[in-house]
């Protein structure tokens, strides 16, 4: 009896032990904090603080999977932004990602919140990924879905390049050959296209070369008057791995109709972005870009939003461990003298910034 009662115990712990393996839930986040000084054309001065989320934004996620079976997977991300500086929550609960989907030989499909997909394709290339510069708003955040530019979104689907109301698909990679594509549902009864947008990626990714498109389209958005008022984006991107040293380029084209948001005429714009990277060894690595915004904007109001704008950037990076790194970032803008880019205090103002900051993956 008692040999029986062992080795029920032995295949029920088994069982059990098989059932926890099939399901996992992961806490994750980011810690990073950096000391700032901005000059911005502010008459007082130059501002020096501390700032959440300079090399990477600061944030808590819990992300989850299941397998069942056959090769799926059921899968869940809550991502919430955080201000390590005082303690504050940042974009909402969990405003920078909360999805739920399934993976599996066909890819991955997932429905929520998440970054919009040129926003994706964009942060793949560049080495500064919208981040240490402007706290993440210099003008590499100029590019589609950014939050510093006439094509920003105001309406109830996309905000500050995250969609909402969305379906995400990633394909499987085919010797080399991936994409993805989005559908935010603009939810507006008798008016299926209003607030929705959608976007497709093509990438190949092999032998050290990465090249890849991106289309983004934003359809009119809620509570704006214009019949057709649709924004769009073009960008094509491509990196190669010389050794030590990646070099990337990134250029895009804007366009909108307006009036919205006070404007009225049109949006034509073109962003590039040459850059690089230099991994010395696995804990010491210099990045540098230059970025150039062609604006090519006809309004009649809101001025102080259009004209061209130049930036160059160079940071680096040295890792204490896997997990931990800090990093020095400095970046210089100039703009023409009707351009407030790069959040400058004044139209035409340079805008420079010395960046001194840690960062901790858990």
């Amino acid at each position: 009896m008692m040999k029986k009662s062992l080795l029920a115990l032995t295949l029920l712990g088994a069982f059990s032990g098989a059932a926890m393996a099939q399901s996992s839930v992961t806490i994750y986040g980011v810690a990073d904090l950096g000391l700032r000084n901005v000059k911005d054309g502010t008459a007082a001065g130059s501002t020096t603080s501390l700032t959440s989320g300079t090399e990477q934004s600061s944030r808590l996620g819990f992300k989850g999977t299941e397998d069942l079976g056959g090769g799926l997977k059921a899968n869940f991300v809550f991502e919430t932004g955080l201000n390590i500086d005082s303690g504050t929550s940042q974009g909402g609960a969990f405003g920078r990602k909360a999805t739920v989907g399934l993976s599996g030989d066909f890819g991955s499909v997932d429905l929520g919140r998440d970054k919009t997909i040129n926003n994706q394709f964009i942060d793949a290339f560049d080495p500064f990924a919208s981040s240490y510069i402007n706290n993440g708003s210099g003008l590499s955040s100029l590019y589609f879905y950014g939050s510093n530019t006439p094509l920003a979104p105001t309406g109830n689907n996309t905000t500050a390049g995250r969609v909402n109301n969305a379906i995400f698909y990633n394909t499987p990679n085919w010797n080399g050959f991936h994409g993805s594509a989005t559908y935010g549902f603009g939810e507006v009864a008798g008016a299926r296209k209003l607030g929705s947008s959608y976007g497709v990626t093509l990438r190949y990714t092999n032998f050290g070369l990465d090249v890849g498109y991106s289309y983004s389209l934003e359809n009119q958005q809620v509570g704006l008057t214009a019949v057709d008022n649709k924004r769009s984006a073009n960008t094509f991107a491509i990196s190669y791995k010389f050794g030590i040293f990646t070099p990337v380029f990134i250029y895009e084209k804007q366009k909108a109709d307006l009036p919205y948001a006070g404007f009225s005429g049109r949006t034509d714009q073109k962003n590039f972005t040459v850059a690089g990277t230099v991994q010395f060894d696995q804990a010491n690595s210099v990045k540098a870009g230059f970025t150039k915004i062609v604006d090519d904007t006809v309004v009649s109001a809101a001025a102080g939003t259009v004209g061209d704008a130049k930036q160059w950037a160079i940071a680096y990076n040295h890792d204490l461990s896997k997990r931990t790194g800090l990093y020095v970032a400095y970046a210089n803008t100039t703009q023409d003298d009707n351009s407030r880019k790069a959040f400058a205090a004044v139209n035409g103002a340079d805008v420079k910034e010395f960046t001194l900051g840690i960062r901790h993956k858990f």
